[in-house]
């Protein structure tokens, strides 16, 4: 499990890291072992760059695969609209953002 993953999604904070070559900028929201059993992390994309998407939105990473991993300074309000805490996608869940004041 990744302290640094965990630890920004209890305290709301962004994270910066390298992922196929390209810096991303994500709102971090659940982080787990998905049913291939990896780690994953999915989150809402907020900056950088990605190759095949190039707007804003809900992604999912594979965890080996994160390079030069950092919390950032900035924090995000709380939950992005359509944040399902409960996804099929993860089998067991480490840590995931709470639904007090979920936003559009």
């Amino acid at each position: 499990m990744n302290a640094i993953v965990c630890d920004a999604i209890h305290a709301r904070r962004l994270l910066r890291f390298i992922y196929e070559g390209y810096e991303r900028v994500l709102e971090p929201h659940l982080y787990g072992i998905n049913t291939q059993n990896h780690e994953m992390l999915s989150g809402y994309l907020v900056g950088g760059w990605s190759a095949t998407e190039t707007e804003p939105g809900w992604r999912n990473y594979l965890v080996h695969d994160m390079y030069d991993l950092h919390a950032l300074a900035e924090s995000f309000e709380g939950p992005r609209s359509g944040f399902n805490p409960e996804s099929v996608r993860f089998r067991q869940v480490y840590c995931r953002l709470d639904e007090e004041r979920q936003r559009a």
